[in-house]
């Protein structure tokens, strides 16, 4: 096995925790959101644990997953192909979406109101169609 299979395996490895902690970022999100005034305690208990979850693992997670990845690229000494912008692309949007959970995570778990963004609101389907579109892409490399 060579250095880029290795780099590949932890690549993937961390991607797939990354996107199932932004996932339960999300859907802990909307639930803390529609359940404010009626279990805000739990509310805020479960916004504060699910935030510390992120910052030990989902977070470290995307970390490595991003050295990896442009570990990878730069290893390949060639300029990347499209299919490879357009994921990189989609990588930056869900990263945008994982700052934008944390940081109403971090709202919700201070009791500083319980209102969620629009695309903090949609975080779910985003991060569904945004890592069916990577995966597709990286599968299929079809330009």
């Amino acid at each position: 096995m060579n250095l880029h299979q290795w780099l590949n395996a932890l690549h993937i490895f961390t991607a797939i925790i990354w996107t199932g902690g932004i996932l339960v970022m999300a859907v802990a999100a909307g639930w803390c959101a529609r359940t404010a005034g009626s279990n805000g305690n739990a509310a805020t208990a479960l916004a504060a644990d699910i935030r510390g979850w992120s910052r030990r693992v989902t977070t470290p997670a995307m970390a490595v997953m991003w050295l990896m990845g442009l570990a990878m690229v730069v290893a390949h000494g060639q300029f990347p192909h499209a299919w490879l912008i357009i994921k990189l692309l989609l990588v930056v949007l869900l990263s945008a979406v994982h700052g934008i959970l944390s940081a109403t995570l971090r709202r919700f778990a201070g009791d500083e109101g319980r209102s969620l963004s629009g695309l903090a609101r949609n975080a779910t389907p985003v991060i569904v169609v945004a890592v069916a579109a990577i995966i597709l892409l990286a599968v299929f490399r079809p330009f």
